[in-house]
Formats: structure tokens, sequence, C-alpha cells
């Protein structure tokens, strides 16, 4: 860097120039003598490099502040969009216990009315079964005293009529 080139190049000057060791002027005891347009030339140029390099020191610090804020902004958002996730995955997952309860519930009622038409369905059956005997059991009946009649000699025959079964039609 020129800034610390210049400091050294005053910090030689220093050293390099005439020390002043007599006793005949008390006050310039232990002083150092410089050349005064060196010493000014190199002080101005330090100045003039001066405030680029505090300009830039300072601006090194403002964007310090500045990335470390932009950084503890963005955490915060970063936090908060995954308070907002966590939050909506909980809530998905609250939903999908409450659908699969749904869904158990569902399918028990389902289960209970397939139970009753089931049920329905067998005591229709069975009375449609029963009315179906009880026709049967009639029909024999009628089918016995017909058989019967027939077989019985009428009143002043003594010949008997033989019944036969009717003759079976083919079917085409």
């Amino acid at each position: 860097m020129a800034l610390l080139e210049l400091l050294d190049d005053l910090e030689a000057m220093g050293e390099e120039g005439r020390r002043w060791y007599r006793m005949t002027l008390p006050f310039l005891w232990g002083k150092t003598i410089l050349d005064a347009d060196e010493y000014f030339a190199t002080l101005n140029e330090l100045r003039s490099l001066l405030p680029d390099e505090i300009t830039t020191a300072s601006q090194v610090a403002r964007d310090r502040d500045k990335i470390v804020r932009e950084a503890h902004e963005e955490r915060a958002k970063i936090l908060e969009a995954a308070r907002e996730q966590a939050q909506l995955l909980i809530s998905n997952d609250e939903l999908v216990k409450q659908a699969e309860r749904r869904g158990v519930d569902i399918v028990k009622q389902a289960q209970i009315e397939a139970d009753a038409i089931r049920s329905e369905a067998e005591t229709w059956a069975r009375g449609v079964v029963e009315r179906l005997e009880n026709y049967m059991t009639r029909t024999q009946a009628t089918l016995d005293k017909a058989k019967k009649a027939l077989a019985a000699p009428a009143p002043g025959t003594a010949s008997r009529v033989e019944l036969r079964p009717p003759r079976e039609r083919e079917v085409d």
C-alpha cells in the first residue's frame, strides 16, 4: 500500500536527519534536522492518499455492516419460511390424520349399511322362498286331490280310468 510506504519514508527521514548533540544551542539538543521540502512533499502525498484509504476503509466498514445486516435479514426470512413450511407440514399431517379418521368412519358406516342391506335381502329372500313353498304345497295338495278324484270310479261305472302323464312336447 502506498500509504504505508509514505509512512516508512517519513520514518526514514527522521532516522537519517542530522541530530544536534551540542550544547551550543540547548533548545536543539536531541532534535533532528529534516529537509523541509522533502518532508512536506511526502506529507502532502500522504494526505492525498489518506482520503482514498480512509474512504476505502469506511466503505469496507459500511459494506461489512450492510452485508451483516442483509445476512441477518436473510436469516430472518429463511427462519420465517422454515416456520411457515413446518406449520404447513404439521397442518398437512393433521389433514391426513383427519382424512384417515374420516375414511375409517366411512368404511364403518358402509359396513353397517351393507350388513343392514344384506339382512333385509336375506329376510326378503326367506319370505319369497316361504311363499313359494306354501304355493307349491297348495299346488301339490290340489294335484293330489285331482289325482284321487280321477282315480276314484265314477258312480255307476265299474271300470277304472288310468291317468297317464301328458306327453312331453318336443322343444325345437
